[in-house]
């Protein structure tokens, strides 16, 4: 499947070049961030298997974790902290559908890409076969929201 990337994140798009930000972003933090930070580098890695490899989704669905971020979404942990500055109106993203994050919050956008990671895990052992869900659309959205945070992040 074909997927438009804005320019802004092309960078990213490939899979050892958005890990080795990730990789690169844990070193640069401390404490209970470095645990989200390695979650979120797993995660990636199976959605762009799933994504580039043609992994199935079914062999990477239960792999895919939310576990550091519940864990520090209930100690009440500011997200925020890891960038207090807005998400920046990036002109590549005019006319995509990222365009939407644009003067949001970093936030917001950690709260989207786990929400939809653990979509993916309720939903895809139930209803994996069905004509209603674009599974791979669905990846594809999370890894371009993880770029976004990525890029947002090295600002």
């Amino acid at each position: 499947m074909d997927m438009t990337i804005p320019s802004v994140l092309k960078v990213f798009s490939s899979a050892g070049s958005a890990v080795a930000e990730l990789m690169a972003w844990k070193k640069r933090s401390k404490g209970k961030t470095r645990a989200l930070l390695a979650e979120l580098k797993d995660n990636l890695a199976y959605l762009d298997m799933v994504a580039e490899d043609n992994v199935p989704l079914s062999d990477v669905a239960d792999k895919l974790s939310v576990t550091a971020y519940r864990q520090l979404a209930a100690e009440g942990f500011n997200f925020n902290t890891l960038k207090r500055a807005k998400i920046t109106a990036y002109p590549s993203l005019e006319n995509t559908d990222l365009k939407y994050w644009a003067g949001r919050e970093t936030e917001d956008l950690i709260e989207s890409i786990y929400d939809k990671i653990n979509d993916i895990q309720i939903r895809y052992p139930h209803v994996g076969d069905s004509k209603n869900y674009r599974w791979q659309v669905r990846v594809n959205n999370i890894r371009k929201r993880i770029w976004l945070l990525l890029r947002h992040m090295r600002d």
